[in-house]
């Protein structure tokens, strides 16, 4: 008596076992990227109060920079960021694990990879404004005080009219053009007129 063949296709199981493995896979990867983050976290704790305790030697012990930024604020946006991608990515792995395959699923997964897109593009964005505020930092230490003022104006509204200048840094009209000479001698800014004053931008790039 001959065997009753078994006609069920294989490949009928394939696109489950691949949405299993790509769940696992991404369960797994969002577990290695938060334990990442949280450890990166960790270092820079560490970093942090070795700076402050080196300033507690010197009796200036702070965890504040010059421009009044608290260093924890820094860190603490860039681990929930990395963080908030990486229990994205679990979650989906999840999703993938226990659920079918349906075309909602399709949706989810490329509307996944459009935020994770935009998650990694800001990640990216902040990482780079926190290293142009650091050099604009270490480049404001060389100047007087008064210079900073006028710096920090700029930095933070390029373009700023000349006039403003004055009531933003509480200097006054001569203070202002006199340290605005100097700065376009050296090449720091560049005055275009505009009306009865004139507009100021940093020429230098952080």
């Amino acid at each position: 008596m001959k065997k009753k063949q078994n006609n069920i296709n294989p490949m009928l199981f394939q696109p489950y076992m691949n949405q299993k493995t790509l769940g696992i896979f991404l369960i797994i990867l969002g577990i290695a990227l938060a334990g990442l983050f949280y450890k990166i976290k960790l270092d820079n704790e560490k970093i942090i109060q070795e700076r402050i305790l080196e300033q507690a030697e010197a009796g200036t012990a702070s965890c504040f920079l010059e421009d009044g930024t608290c260093l924890h604020e820094q860190k603490n946006v860039t681990f929930m960021i990395g963080e908030g991608f990486a229990v994205l990515i679990f979650a989906l792995g999840l999703y993938l694990l226990f659920f079918d395959t349906t075309k909602e699923t399709k949706e989810l997964v490329a509307k996944q990879s459009e935020q994770n897109v935009q998650i990694a593009t800001a990640l990216k964005q902040s990482v780079e404004e926190k290293k142009k505020d650091e050099r604009f930092t270490a480049f404001l230490a060389g100047f007087s005080d008064d210079e900073r003022k006028v710096l920090e104006a700029v930095h933070e509204q390029d373009g700023i009219l000349q006039s403003t200048l004055r009531y933003r840094t509480g200097l006054t009209k001569t203070d202002v053009s006199l340290i605005l000479k100097r700065f376009e001698e050296k090449g720091y800014v560049t005055k275009k007129p505009e009306g009865n004053t004139n507009k100021v931008y940093l020429r230098k790039v952080f």
